[in-house]
């Protein structure tokens, strides 16, 4: 025999062997990976089961708790609200609330009164069968001292199931106190409820009593060729015994397919084995198939990093693969690039999205603040030229003087809250010139040395060698003394705050510099100036909103709420922004940013201006 014919003889009694043996390990494969499913599916509708009839015993739990903190269900057990009971779980309550028997038991587990709902629908008393069995359960309920304890269980009796939840009934306002007594709940789990229960889980649902010899949750069972798949989820009551059993009948759509699949694939196999020679197989396996392999896998680790990876596939040889290769290197490069894009420019919409929002607002409140400002205005002037008109024709000794002085007083307050009412609705545009931020927060510190500080202490740290700044120096110097005075006001005019200077650039890497509120900010070199003081800090739920016209957490008579307005609005007309956030163990901290200029020699000195009237102070 020919060497070629011996190699023709090898190559067709391999490929025969590779084929039956691939039929049989395909076929196994799939058949017990169908099977997996099936089971698994099983396993999954069983606690759907489960978890659906718990919902059900929750919602029960959830509406006698609710009944039993009630003052006039205590009441009822203490004998005050005798018609309690009949006013409540009439036929068309318990219908709506989805209670089929009811019962109020004392402090001593002895029935106070029950009904239960039938068919018809009427009400008639509880068995006394169900009254003793709801008795024994409710005594943990009434033995826990702190009426925490709620008894949520299954109870089976004469062929049907019941859903039973018993609560501790106490005052809502005495949490922690003794029980008073019990109120107790039955479902009766009927026909309807299995209706119901097949129409959720989209599979035919019946309930079976067969005395079950495991607390497994869910098993499953049936011979190879059953049309259909038998799942049971154990019902266990609260201390773990099986009461019955919810069997769902599941069609054994898998079972097909895997069968329809494993011919399929068997048939595939035998001509592929015969199509293909065993020279081609190893070629392939040699040239083409091993590379693919390694390359899945790169891929498969670059698919667990995601857009944040910086891998990429290795490339070997001058072939299509190679080229291949590069092609989807170029594309993860060009995929990330744009996915990042995309964050920052998301990101960049966020916050701008809010800042329209908040401008809007701010504009609105302004026009609506400004017409009745100014009315207001009118008013006080009136009513202060009349209190000094009638002061001057009082003698000094007068009993109404006294009267007359604190009403002057009063209208000078409301007419200082006028002007601040005044100065947010204008919001004039600032004049802007090259300035040095470190010179303004220098005036600034003289401003607030004057007395406005109080007695906290003030430390400055000027860390920026270049602070130049294109600015309006007064509208900046009265959101500086406006962050100083907030910031002493914040620790009751004791304690001690510190302003901070430094250069940094945007996009940075710190978890302030992150925040949405500097999206909108373009690239760049910035300097943040930071005021912080050692108070309690700001409420979580308040830093979404301290900048919000009108809002305060100051005392009532100590505060407008339009100083942080304020400065946001200057902030944002200069192009920067301003940050609050609370630091741990620290106090608050306010953060103002602001574009440096590219030549700090540009800045020119400024003149010391001590013209308070024109701070608008929270």
């Amino acid at each position: 025999m020919k060497l070629q014919h011996k190699a023709w003889v090898l190559v067709a009694v391999t490929i025969g062997l590779l084929s039956l043996s691939s039929i049989l390990v395909s076929q196994r494969s799939i058949l017990s990976s169908f099977d997996a499913l099936e089971a698994k599916q099983s396993r999954i509708e069983s606690e759907r089961a489960n978890r659906l009839l718990a919902q059900q015993l929750d919602g029960l739990s959830a509406t006698l708790m609710d009944y039993a903190y009630w003052t006039e269900t205590v009441g009822f057990v203490n004998g005050r609200r005798p018609g309690f009971f009949t006013e409540n779980f009439g036929t068309d309550n318990m219908r709506y609330l989805g209670i089929s028997q009811v019962a109020v038991l004392d402090a001593l587990g002895r029935p106070l009164a029950s009904a239960e709902l039938t068919e018809e629908p009427a009400l008639r008393p509880m068995s006394d069968a169900m009254v003793q069995t709801l008795r024994s359960l409710a005594v943990p309920v009434l033995s826990d001292p702190t009426s925490s304890k709620v008894v949520r269980t299954f109870h089976r009796a004469d062929g049907v199931l019941y859903l039973v939840s018993i609560a501790a009934v106490r005052s809502q306002f005495e949490p922690g106190a003794a029980p008073q007594g019990a109120l107790a709940g039955v479902r009766r789990f009927d026909e309807k409820e299995l209706a119901r229960f097949s129409d959720i889980l989209m599979h035919p649902v019946r309930l079976r009593f067969a005395d079950a010899t495991s607390n497994a949750p869910a098993s499953g069972g049936a011979s190879p060729d059953h049309p259909t798949l038998e799942s049971i989820a154990v019902i266990l009551d609260h201390q773990g015994r099986p009461v019955s059993e919810l069997v769902l009948d599941l069609e054994r759509d898998l079972h097909t397919q895997g069968h329809s699949l494993a011919f399929a694939t068997a048939v595939q196999v035998a001509l592929a084995c015969l199509a293909v020679g065993a020279l081609l197989l190893f070629l392939l396996d040699r040239m083409v198939l091993r590379r693919l392999q390694r390359a899945h896998q790169e891929l498969g680790a670059l698919a667990q990093q995601g857009l944040n990876g910086h891998g990429l596939l290795s490339v070997s040889g001058q072939d299509e693969l190679a080229d291949l290769a590069r092609g989807i290197n170029r594309l993860l490069e060009k995929t990330r690039e744009d996915a990042e894009q995309q964050r920052q420019a998301q990101a960049r919409q966020e916050a701008l999205k809010l800042q329209l929002v908040q401008s809007q607002k701010t504009e609105a409140l302004g026009r609506f603040t400004s017409g009745i400002a100014h009315d207001f205005n009118n008013a006080l002037t009136a009513i202060s030229g009349c209190i000094r008109l009638a002061g001057e024709d009082l003698e000094a000794q007068h009993p109404s003087t006294a009267s007359l002085n604190e009403a002057l007083k009063s209208a000078r307050y409301a007419d200082g809250l006028v002007k601040q009412l005044l100065s947010f609705s204008r919001q004039t545009p600032p004049r802007m010139e090259a300035v040095r931020l470190s010179e303004l927060v220098n005036e600034a510190r003289v401003l607030v040395s004057l007395g406005l500080m109080k007695r906290c202490a003030l430390e400055v740290h000027l860390r920026a060698h270049e602070d130049g700044v294109l600015a309006d120096p007064t509208q900046i110097k009265q959101v500086i003394v406006n962050l100083l005075i907030n910031a002493c006001d914040a620790m009751n005019g004791q304690g001690t705050v510190s302003i901070t200077l430094e250069e940094l650039a945007l996009p940075g890497s710190g978890p302030a510099d992150t925040e949405p509120a500097l999206a909108p900010l373009p690239a760049g070199r910035y300097l943040a100036l930071s005021v912080q003081d050692d108070g309690p800090g700001i409420a979580p739920e308040y830093l979404h909103r301290i900048f919000e016209p009108f809002f305060t957490t100051k005392p009532a008579g100590q505060g407008t709420g339009l100083g942080l307005p304020i400065v946001q609005a200057i902030a944002t007309a200069h192009g920067g922004a301003v940050l609050a956030m609370n630091r741990p163990g620290s106090g608050a901290c306010f953060r103002l940013y602001l574009p440096r200029i590219a030549d700090p020699a540009a800045a020119q000195p400024l003149r010391l201006d001590t013209d308070l009237d024109r701070l608008s102070l929270a």
